[in-house]
């Protein structure tokens, strides 16, 4: 049998008809299975439903996932600039991009949920500056880095493995997120917030979707063994900085 976490990304994949893929499918298993992600407890989903029973603090963690989303976006951005493979880049720019929208679509749906929050010139400042607000119109200006000073193949794929690690726990997230944003939004907001969600949860399963389909094909390559130890070493790394950050977030704060 599968494990849980493995299982609903398989899902996930299903429902935006991505291509099946038996040996990334395997790994991600074995891995999960190896070093189950804290985001994969019982006690997780728990602990976040009690956090969310505070009002101001579901609104903080909105604004923390506008920081987040826009951080990443920017992090996804400059390794596209430094990766090895020349056709991995246009996936990973499109990625970067969504994760600049997403930290918008962030704190959109903060307003929308809490209509009457008011906030400081400095925080609302701080706010939009934590957006790139990425578009095709507006890119940044980094160049592809001069092939002495890129990254190893190998390092390209080790990184790629932990951005996939990050989408699928932000997917986990996400369900979570979801399903707190519909007790608190007013009844004006729920159908534009349930929208927001629902493209949330698409995203982050189409990233998903991209890296499986690279993982695959190099699987298929015979390189299916080294794979499979990236992973584990990644998850476990991923572990360990996943119990740090909830620590964090009790001491969020707009």
């Amino acid at each position: 049998m599968m494990n849980n976490l493995a299982s609903l990304v398989m899902e996930n994949l299903r429902d935006i008809t991505a291509c099946e893929y038996p040996g990334y499918a395997r790994i991600l298993d074995h891995s999960f299975c190896t070093a189950p992600p804290p985001f994969s407890m019982n006690w997780f989903g728990r602990r976040y439903f009690e956090l969310a029973r505070d009002p101001e603090w579901f609104a903080n963690s909105l604004v923390a996932n506008s920081a987040l989303e826009g951080y990443g976006s920017t992090q996804i951005w400059n390794f596209s600039t430094r990766m090895q493979q020349d056709e991995y880049i246009d996936a990973v720019r499109q990625h970067a991009m969504d994760e600049s929208r997403h930290s918008t679509m962030f704190v959109s749906m903060l307003h929308l949920t809490f209509p009457g929050l008011s906030m400081d010139a400095g925080t609302e400042e701080r706010i939009r500056m934590q957006q790139p607000r990425y578009s095709r119109d507006n890119l940044p200006g980094a160049r592809r880095a001069a092939p002495e000073c890129r990254m190893s193949s190998d390092d390209s794929i080790s990184e790629l493995v932990g951005v996939h690690l990050t989408e699928i726990r932000a997917l986990v997230l996400q369900y979570l997120l979801r399903s707190v944003i519909r007790v608190y939004a007013p009844a004006p907001s729920e159908k534009r917030i349930g929208m927001f969600c629902a493209s949330l949860i698409r995203d982050e399963a189409r990233h998903i979707d991209y890296t499986a389909r690279i993982f695959e094909a190099l699987a298929n390559e015979g390189r299916a063994d080294q794979l499979a130890d990236m992973f584990e070493k990644r998850v476990r790394e991923f572990n360990d900085l996943t119990m740090i950050e909830l620590e964090r977030e009790k001491q969020m704060t707009i």
